[in-house]
């Protein structure tokens, strides 16, 4: 049975992270921003959560996990095809030039930053200034890594997660108070913490060991510590934020994913008339449609909306930025155009594959 609270947790989540990169004025914006900062590495530990059946033996955790990295590697291709001929019509409609745009993207040093960080002007450039496909190239090695290691992966997922989060945390520390250049390379840039190693790897392993130990079973009331591992998670990144401003993963985004982790599992192991994801009303019923069927589809696509967005608006009425009002409204009206955009790709694929499945019949 579908796991709705999940949904729902991943609908929350997507529309968040286009709060990053599209923000709210004021302090408003940078406390949304900061909360969002959960979502991507709560992507990762849903996944940990699925990444393999609890009695699975080693070839079928192999055969699993060899489809899921096909699946990741098709779904980045395709997306990134979209990212890079919407970058190029972008680049030739403000006649940036085509060499100038190929050399710009498509050099020795850009693509080092792909291998080794998920990162460069391979995922992103001037037409739209955020590498969240990051995600999905961090996926792809995830899922590599555990198909290579696989014998040795439940073991080692519990030191992996302990190990790495402790290094993603130095690594923000050194951000703020000790800015070191190893291998010549600032460690304040964010990719070089913002990666598949430093969070790809542990938070996918985390949801994977929370699983595969059972770890909500454990607990006496894993829902209550849940919950309450959220709310303290949200009122401690709000706190980090006023101390430290902005990073990429607060130490209250851990405690979220971790309640979260809690709260979804718990929802999973419950019996059918006790669950606590049964839907009661529609805000519940959109919330699952959302995470189900469209999340994907607006973490992917939500950088586009918002650079076509910004490109309408700087030719139409490039005043509209100095006024408040504006201001506000403008993440709001990027969430629709992203959920219309995610929408409509729904049901292009539900007639599609409808329509297949009369022909066959």
């Amino acid at each position: 049975m579908r796991n709705k609270t999940f949904d729902k947790i991943k609908a929350v989540a997507c529309i968040l992270v286009i709060l990053i990169h599209c923000k709210f004025p004021s302090v408003i914006g940078d406390l949304f921003e900061a909360l969002a900062r959960f979502g991507v590495p709560m992507f990762f530990a849903i996944a940990g959560v699925y990444l393999a059946k609890k009695n699975d033996d080693i070839t079928l955790v192999r055969k699993g996990l060899s489809k899921k990295l096909k699946k990741t590697s098709i779904i980045t291709l395709k997306i990134w095809g979209v990212y890079t001929v919407y970058s190029f019509i972008y680049a030739m409609a403000v006649h940036y030039g085509a060499a100038a745009w190929f050399h710009e993207k498509f050099n020795l040093f850009e693509f080092s930053r792909l291998i080794l960080f998920n990162s460069g002007k391979f995922i992103y450039d001037f037409t739209y200034a955020f590498d969240h496909l990051w995600y999905l190239f961090a996926l792809i090695y995830v899922y590599g890594l555990c198909y290579i290691f696989a014998p040795v992966m439940k073991t080692l997922s519990k030191p992996l997660t302990f190990i790495l989060i402790l290094f993603l945390y130095f690594g923000e520390f050194l951000q703020l108070f000790y800015p070191i250049r190893p291998f010549g390379i600032s460690v304040s840039v964010w990719y070089v913490i913002r990666n598949w190693l430093f969070v790809g790897i542990p938070f996918t392993m985390l949801g994977y060991w929370m699983k595969q130990d059972e770890v909500t079973l454990k607990l006496e009331q894993p829902l209550t510590l849940g919950s309450a591992l959220s709310v303290t998670g949200v009122f401690l990144t709000f706190a980090e934020y006023k101390i430290f401003g902005s990073v990429e993963v607060y130490f209250g985004s851990l405690f979220l994913v971790v309640g979260l982790l809690i709260v979804g599992l718990n929802a999973e192991y419950s019996t059918h008339e006790k669950r606590p994801d049964v839907e009661k009303g529609r805000l519940a019923k959109y919330l699952t449609f959302t995470g189900e069927k469209l999340s994907s589809n607006i973490y992917y696509f939500h950088v586009i909306a918002i650079s076509f967005f910004g490109f309408v608006i700087d030719r139409t009425v490039p005043y509209a930025y100095a006024n408040t009002l504006f201001m506000y409204l403008r993440p709001i009206f990027v969430i629709i155009i992203t959920i219309l955009i995610s929408l409509l790709l729904y049901m292009v694929k539900f007639i599609t594959v409808n329509s297949n499945k009369n022909l066959r019949k």
